[in-house]
């Protein structure tokens, strides 16, 4: 599924309107009538419904749905909780239209008490607000929350950008998004007011919409997304993995970012950190090799480096001067595929000579922050970049030229080319320390067997999170990362051809 802005919703009606000739009156019968068949499958059981409409466009999809109810037998109830639309508007029209019909129209005082159970259509506003919710329509929002409620485009009062209800906003059971689903719908916390989000088709092209959406990690997405491992690979042709990871206090980073790596499809795995997690990894991790890479009892970085396919640097080396000598001699001796995560970027953002060094990296760069780390990266505040993920995401893309990971609870993926990525999946269990080494492991794996650097974070993204959904079906609250560890190979599997 392509995500789009509003302001990108907005062109792509007037391309196709201009183009293609298409009416907006027939775009909005399209969103109208998709909407209600929409209603009908969400709620089986009604026979009534409330439809609360505003005065503009919003509000005429609102009287259309109405009207398509009225005309199927359904008892369509509606209600403008502030101005009715304005004459000569097209919502306007699709009021002369349900008046010719005899559609019952109350007035917002008359709902007061109304049935809970009778379902409601959310039709106040749509992509066209920039503010709050006022007065009558900030009180529709409040009531439509208390009920099995369809929105029409969006929640009524939430920012279709980026997610943040604009102050009082609509609750909804269930949202039908019209031409393209707007990015907000699966940001933080917009998800949560959203729902269900389903797009009705109203016949805008291809060719009508800019580059500039972003894709939807979802199973349509990931559905025979890898290439078949030819029959005859071996360790060697499967990927090999370099992992700076771990130190004396954080041995358990090193021993998941590893154990995600290998559950992701590497053939040979190196942990290169300091003398106790180089000696004590093979016990946690037996398919892992142990190097001495931190420390003054390193011996450099040539050998270790010399067969590796891709690196992965900084779950829980610290941030010591002993990190940061091994980080500096990883960044002067390597030059293929690099993955920053952790201890590796707050360094980096610390230290002017380790971002010297990264400059020479450019172009080969997966950084995957969450939003302290970024803010780190950028000296911005964490808010301000909390505001607008997928800019925030671009943002960090462009200043590194790297592929960047923003973790927030739904991860932005964004490449200095422009393109972007939500990963939809997962869920709130994998609130737990040490998620991120794992999907730092399962980046590093999928670079090291060959993929390109967006599309490689792309895929480790949706397996890291699928396997998260796997592992907390028999239980969210108190899932750990070992047991999405575990459940990689089954994600992985899914996105292989059947």
């Amino acid at each position: 599924m392509i995500l789009v802005s509003p302001d990108s919703m907005r062109k792509a009606e007037a391309r196709a309107r201009e183009l293609l000739r298409i009416s907006e009156d027939l775009q909005m019968e399209r969103a109208s009538l998709g909407a209600w068949n929409l209603f009908r499958r969400t709620f089986p059981d009604a026979d009534t419904l409330v439809v609360l409409c505003g005065p503009g466009a919003n509000g005429g999809d609102g009287l259309a749905l109405a009207r398509h109810a009225l005309l199927d037998g359904f008892r369509p109830i509606v209600c403008f909780p502030g101005p009715q639309p304005f004459e000569g508007s097209l919502a306007h029209l699709q009021y002369r239209r349900l008046q010719a019909l005899g559609v019952e129209v109350v007035p917002w005082q008359g709902l007061a008490g109304f049935e809970v159970s009778v379902p409601a259509v959310d039709a106040l506003f749509g992509t066209g607000l920039s503010r709050g919710l006022a007065d009558g329509f900030a009180h529709a929002a409040r009531w439509l929350s208390t009920r099995r409620t369809l929105a029409l485009d969006l929640p009524s009062g939430l920012d279709g950008r980026t997610g943040h209800p604009l102050g009082e906003a609509v609750r909804a059971m269930a949202t039908v998004s019209f031409g393209r689903a707007k990015t907000g719908l699966f940001l933080d916390p917009g998800r949560e007011f959203a729902g269900t989000v389903q797009v009705v088709d109203i016949g805008i092209p291809d060719s009508c919409w800019d580059p500039d959406g972003v894709q939807t990690l979802d199973a349509d997405w990931a559905k025979s997304r890898l290439p078949a491992r030819p029959r005859g690979a071996h360790k060697g042709s499967a990927g090999k993995a370099v992992l700076l990871v771990g130190s004396g206090e954080y041995f358990g980073a090193a021993v998941l970012s590893s154990s995600a790596a290998l559950r992701s499809g590497a053939g040979l795995v190196t942990v290169a950190s300091v003398p106790e997690v180089a000696r004590a990894i093979a016990r946690s991790v037996p398919e892992c090799l142990g190097k001495v890479a931190i420390g003054s009892s390193a011996s450099g970085f040539d050998q270790i480096l010399s067969k590796a396919d891709a690196v992965l640097a900084g779950p829980g080396i610290g941030q010591g001067e002993d990190a940061e000598f091994a980080l500096a001699s990883l960044l002067e001796s390597w030059t293929g595929p690099l993955v920053l995560d952790a201890d590796a970027l707050n360094l980096v953002a610390a230290r002017p000579r380790l971002r010297s060094l990264l400059d020479d990296h450019r172009g080969r760069l997966v950084l995957t922050p969450h939003p302290l780390e970024a803010s780190r990266l950028l000296s911005v505040p964490v808010q301000e970049l909390l505001a607008d993920p997928v800019h925030s995401a671009r943002r960090l893309a462009l200043a590194y030229d790297a592929v960047v990971v923003f973790k927030t609870a739904t991860p932005v993926v964004a490449s200095p080319d422009g393109r972007s990525a939500l990963g939809i999946a997962g869920h709130s269990g994998m609130a737990v320390g040490g998620c991120g080494d794992a999907l730092a492991g399962a980046v590093v794996a999928r670079l090291a067997e060959g993929e390109e650097l967006f599309e490689a974070t792309c895929q480790a993204v949706r397996a890291h999170a699928r396997a998260g959904d796997l592992a907390g079906e028999d239980g969210k609250r108190g899932m750990s990362v070992t047991d999405l560890v575990a459940a990689l190979p089954k994600a992985w599997g899914e996105m292989e051809p059947i």
